[in-house]
């Protein structure tokens, strides 16, 4: 079972940073370092719009929790696949004093739909939106 992370990268905003941390994952997976792809996303987090990456948890521990890339993100959200393939959502928070937070079931929806969500993420290469319920 692959369980997968959502998440955003520091100073997203800045072209330089997003290359050098693109630059860093395709290294990693040009030496074989990861079993995965990572794919951009686009989503909200607690109602501010942001650019996000969705790949492999394992992948994540390896290149990505430790890289700097994301020591000051509050929080990355953990995709589980459970019983009968339902997706599970949970907020994994980098501050030891906040508990992580199991959100609920992740559910593909209508944009209409994901926006009327303080949480949502785009898939692209998908065109799909999905939030957690």
């Amino acid at each position: 079972m692959k369980n997968y992370v959502i998440f955003a990268i520091d100073n997203d905003n800045d072209l330089h940073t997003v290359s050098k941390f693109l630059r860093h994952v395709d290294t990693q997976r040009a030496l074989g370092n990861i079993k995965g792809t990572l794919k951009p996303c686009i989503g909200s987090y607690k109602g501010q719009m942001e650019n996000s990456y969705i790949m492999r948890l394992d992948d994540f521990d390896l290149v990505v929790s430790g890289s700097g890339y994301v020591d000051n993100q509050e929080s990355i959200l953990l995709v589980e696949e459970g019983h009968r393939g339902v997706l599970y959502g949970t907020l994994l928070f980098s501050s030891i004093s906040m508990k992580d937070q199991p959100l609920g079931i992740l559910r593909a929806v209508p944009p209409e739909r994901a926006m009327t969500h303080d949480g949502w993420t785009y898939r692209p290469d998908l065109d799909t939106y999905y939030v957690v319920v």
